[in-house]
């Protein structure tokens, strides 16, 4: 006999709760805003080399107000010659007699911000610093006067040549702090006519709030507290008992995909809930970074294909847009109970109101825990899983003018077919403020007085070319001086176009970093090293013009051609060659410890001629390594 049972079907009913109130006259924290995170390093290198339609556009949905992301804040890295993560950024002192502001690409990153949007905030960070800031040694605090010069010639060169004025500055990225140099910023900055450049510290953890707490000196020379990738769980009350803003500001790092849309959404409303941060800034504004390297595609955008154009809009661009196409910085969050919290099965919500009118925006997310897990840090082990809900609220009595009517926008991040920043139908409100939304597990839905907001949209980008195009050449002589060459991203040194040494008006590629530098993330330990084309590559032939310059040791290698390698010039094969004439074919790169991985082959040829150009050429098949 057939086994037999029963057919079960279910329907969530719209659970409802009491009604969440919305008192407008109980405003506390001023909302700082929403950014995205240009450096840290090489991330737009690729950026400025797309064809400039694609690239206005890639712009436009990252900075220009109410089209996509509409972005508040763009922080920068301030370059310093050294690796820091997916590249080099020049800084614009590559020594103490040296000054060029030409350099890197960030000044354009935010030039175009601020051309959208005049009122975004700059904010500037260095990750790593040229070695003789350290003035023989590898600490940059070592000499605060040296640090502070070199701090505000950037600053004095963003206003002077980019007409830029740069609104926060911090120290070192997530590296030690120094209060005898926090101090001496600050007053060095008033001294030279940048008093209302505000100092964030530490962009670390949460040791720089024990330091204020000890310090009240301290305390007064920072104006807001830098924390990276702030847990929800338990946490240190120094930061929230200064009477200073607290922002995330780096957060994220999680991949352009769904479930990091969903991560983001979720942190912008509760960092704040649950302790008080008023601003978020994206790890990294837009992948130009080549897939292979690090944290790939772990951005609001991806735009890694400069020779086809093809750039993709990713889900965070929308729910970015859920907070900043109905906000301004200034704006204040209304107290916990009074408009922002917790709701009863799971999620967050912030009203955000402006105190100069009778505008104001409520953002609800509902993202379940498989969902909302950023790559770090994790989720609180109470944090409560989500249920659909039909949220009720109650505007309080004083509120003059209220709206009959709110602008309401939905995305769904969690479901199969996922929903991304849709108008939905508006939300009423009655006489006495009652409105009600059904907000279901995955949704991120802002309802709001502002009716400007649009989901902007540019026409369909080019095809997507993955390979890098064969055969190449390289473009060096259109180039403009103190640039990257088309294609080329630095990882270790920093590789410039200028003109020859020899007195013509011919460009050349030259490795610009006289020494060491002070490093973020890790011992230089590779020869300098700029790189281009596709990780995958393997039969492959290249060829290069190299000049050894005058002064370079003539037994170590003074110029290298490689293949099939990777970021850290750990793998592939190397063609290397000193002024002394001898030569070696090595596994990976040369390393400056003289430890390198494995040595194939080794010879010599008649001696090299210092300044002279000759042609080094390596062709990789078959089964070599």
């Amino acid at each position: 006999m057939a086994s037999r049972g029963f057919l079960l079907f279910s329907m969530a009913a719209h659970v409802a709760f009491g009604a969440e109130s919305i008192d407008l006259g109980q405003l506390v924290q001023r909302f700082d805003g929403i950014g995205g995170l240009s450096g840290g390093g090489g991330t737009s290198r690729l950026l400025v080399d797309y064809p400039e339609q694609y690239k206005s556009e890639i712009m436009d949905y990252l900075f220009l107000p109410n089209f996509g992301a509409s972005l508040q804040i763009c922080k920068v890295e301030i370059g310093g010659d050294a690796q820091s993560t997916d590249g080099s950024e020049p800084s614009h002192m590559h020594s103490s007699d040296d000054l060029d502001f030409k350099r890197g690409y960030e000044w354009w990153i935010m030039k175009e911000a601020k051309r959208r949007n005049p009122n975004v905030k700059l904010y500037g960070l260095s990750w790593a610093f040229p070695g003789w800031i350290g003035n023989g040694t590898k600490n940059p605090f070592q000499n605060p006067s040296i640090l502070a010069n070199y701090t505000t010639q950037w600053l004095q060169g963003a206003r002077d040549v980019y007409g830029l004025e740069i609104d926060y500055i911090g120290l070192w990225n997530e590296r030690q702090y120094s209060a005898t140099y926090i101090k001496f910023l600050r007053k060095y900055l008033d001294d030279h006519d940048f008093k209302n450049t505000q100092i964030v510290a530490a962009d670390d953890n949460r040791f720089i709030c024990d330091g204020m707490k000890e310090d009240q000196s301290l305390a007064d020379t920072i104006s807001v507290v830098g924390l990276h990738y702030p847990y929800d769980g338990s946490y240190d009350h120094n930061c929230t008992s200064l009477g200073k803003p607290a922002w995330a500001s780096e957060e994220s790092s999680s991949y352009d995909d769904l479930n990091g849309a969903a991560c983001w959404a979720r942190v912008l409303s509760a960092h704040f809930v649950l302790h008080n941060i008023t601003a978020s800034i994206m790890w990294n504004l837009v992948g130009s970074y080549y897939y292979g390297t690090s944290w790939y595609a772990s951005s609001m955008m991806t735009a890694d294909q400069p020779w086809s154009g093809y750039y993709k809009v990713a889900p965070v661009i929308w729910a970015t847009a859920h907070y900043t196409q109905f906000t301004e910085i200034g704006w204040k969050f209304t107290a916990i109970g009074s408009g922002s919290g917790q709701l009863k099965t799971g999620g967050y919500y912030v009203t955000l109101a402006d105190p100069n009118s009778n505008n104001f925006t409520i953002v609800i997310e509902k993202i379940p825990r498989d969902h909302g897990l950023c790559v770090r840090p994790g989720l609180p082990p109470d944090e409560l899983n989500v249920t659909g809900e039909l949220v009720k609220f109650q505007i309080q009595k004083g509120y003059l003018n209220g709206p009959t009517k709110l602008s309401t926008w939905r995305s769904n991040f969690a479901k199969d077919k996922p929903i991304l920043f849709q108008k939905i139908n508006d939300t009423l409100v009655s006489d006495d403020g009652e409105f009600e939304i059904f907000v279901d597990w995955g949704d991120v839905v802002t309802l709001s007085t502002i009716q400007t907001a649009q989901k902007g949209m540019h026409p369909k980008p080019p095809v997507s070319k993955y390979e890098f195009p064969l055969p190449f050449e390289s473009n060096i002589q259109e180039t403009e001086p103190s640039k990257e060459a088309f294609g080329f991203a630095d990882q270790f040194g920093i590789f410039e176009v200028h003109p020859k040494q020899d007195g013509s008006d011919e460009l050349t590629m030259r490795q610009m970093v006289p020494e060491d530098p002070i490093t973020w993330w890790k011992s230089q330990n590779s020869a300098p090293v700029t790189m281009l084309g596709n990780l995958e590559w393997q039969d492959i032939e290249i060829e290069v013009s190299v000049s050894i310059p005058a002064g370079t040791s003539g037994q170590y290698p003074g110029a290298c051609v490689a293949t099939r390698s990777d970021q850290l010039w750990n793998q592939g094969v190397s063609l290397c060659v000193a002024l002394a004439g001898n030569w070696s074919l090595i596994r990976g790169g040369w390393k400056l410890n003289g430890r390198n991985i494995k040595t194939y082959a080794t010879g010599s040829i008649s001696s090299l001629t210092a300044g002279k150009y000759y042609k080094l050429k390596l062709v990789t098949v078959n089964e070599f390594l």
